[in-house]
């Protein structure tokens, strides 16, 4: 999925995007909950294809990112969360229930830890795929797949 923006600041190698909601927020009964501070949204993102200040461009998701977050997101807690059920069940159903939840937990703080540590190291930014600028030549970015 893209979406489109404006680079409002640059700093290296990182830009900072304006977005506005697209077609898909405005029907959306949870946009509020993405956008609680009013309608336009500012975010870091990676420019590999030279974008500068006052461009319009489309931003993306590297797939690789999007398997990492999903997994980080969800995957881990749950995977830890049934380790720690069956685990349980050699006990009693309490045991089971208590060992579910700290597994789920620790999941939850495991992902958080390992969020941390790629995003200081911005592994898994949203990157520039496209500059939307008639007076420019149209530049794509091709590692999304």
């Amino acid at each position: 999925m893209k979406e489109k923006g404006k680079v409002v600041e640059i700093t290296d190698f990182i830009a900072k995007v304006s977005l506005e909601p697209g077609e898909a927020c405005k029907t959306c009964p949870y946009g509020d909950f993405c956008r609680p501070a009013g309608t336009i949204r500012i975010i870091k993102v990676k420019n590999g294809i030279g974008a500068k200040v006052g461009d319009e461009v489309y931003i993306g998701i590297p797939v690789k990112s999007e398997f990492i977050a999903i997994f980080l997101l969800f995957g881990l807690p749950v995977m830890l969360g049934l380790i720690g059920l069956l685990i349980g069940t050699l006990y009693t159903e309490i045991h089971s229930v208590i060992l579910g939840l700290v597994g789920f937990a620790l999941g939850l703080i495991i992902a958080k830890i390992v969020n941390n540590i790629l995003g200081r190291k911005k592994k898994l930014l949203p990157c520039i795929i496209e500059i939307i600028n008639p007076k420019r030549a149209l530049k794509k970015y091709s590692s999304l797949s």
